[in-house]
């Protein structure tokens, strides 16, 4: 899909004067999804100015961040508007389900591109400008199965256990430059991705829909979904000065799940 630049005087607009992250800029990627748009309203509530991406939404920069191109426009999108860039939410996801035996070569491929090299491209052309003063960002949304695996789910698993790595490689060269990076690991959540699993769920197991349901509430120790405003919250602190020792991490919002 084309690029196509944000309106003038639209987007990327500041949030709250005083807020703890005036004067810095954001890109978020994936910010026309459920924990994207919960981020975008997170991040410009404390003060950011963000330059929302996605492939879809009136208020975002359309790009495709699996891309070359789309990561590099975003980032210079942001410069030219803003003359700066300070945070960098890589939030941009997808979900393929079915057997390693009959999982396509291309879902595996979509999947690695927009969650690994997506992020990687995203890390290279912001890098300059994120370390250019102390302060600099990196925060990527993973999952709980960046931390454990789960049937049917190769590619997505494969990916935010891959992407765990490359936040850790970013973490230790950007030490140095007073940059951090870090990875969220949210559970099940009630989003549009983990919508349009449900189906797929009920394919390859054989239970309803209120059964899937209530599985993904059941999985989760305190037996309900995580909402997305408590990632969001998690993002924009990590965002601000108060993340400024965390580095390396993947921190898990998922009411306990990865504690058992």
């Amino acid at each position: 899909m084309a690029e196509q630049a944000l309106p003038e005087g639209g987007a990327p607009a500041g949030g709250g004067p005083g807020g703890p992250l005036t004067g810095r800029v954001a890109i978020l990627t994936g910010a026309a999804g459920g924990l994207g748009s919960a981020t975008l309203q997170a991040l410009r509530h404390a003060g950011a100015t963000v330059v929302p991406v996605d492939l879809r939404g009136d208020d975002c920069l359309i790009a495709d961040v699996a891309s070359a191109e789309g990561n590099r426009r975003m980032v210079d999108l942001a410069l030219e508007r803003h003359g700066r860039l300070d945070i960098l939410v890589l939030n941009a996801g997808a979900q393929a389900m079915n057997p390693i035996v009959s999982y396509s070569e291309a879902d595996w491929d979509r999947l690695l591109n927009l969650m690994v090299k997506g992020p990687f491209l995203a890390m290279k052309f912001a890098w300059p400008h994120l370390t250019r003063q102390p302060g600099g960002r990196i925060i990527v949304t993973s999952s709980t199965l960046g931390l454990q695996g789960a049937p049917y789910k190769a590619a997505y698993v494969a990916a935010k256990h891959a992407v765990l790595g490359l936040v850790k490689v970013a973490a230790l060269e950007g030490a140095a430059a007073g940059l951090t990076a870090n990875a969220v690991a949210p559970g099940w959540m009630r989003t549009p991705i983990a919508e349009n699993q449900i189906r797929d769920h009920m394919r390859l197991r054989g239970i309803s829909r209120d059964e899937v349901i209530a599985s993904m509430a059941a999985e989760q120790p305190a037996r309900r979904f995580v909402e997305t405003t408590e990632v969001a919250g998690l993002i924009t602190f990590l965002a601000g000065k108060g993340g400024s020792a965390i580095n390396g991490a993947c921190i898990p919002a998922d009411t306990g799940t990865l504690a058992s």
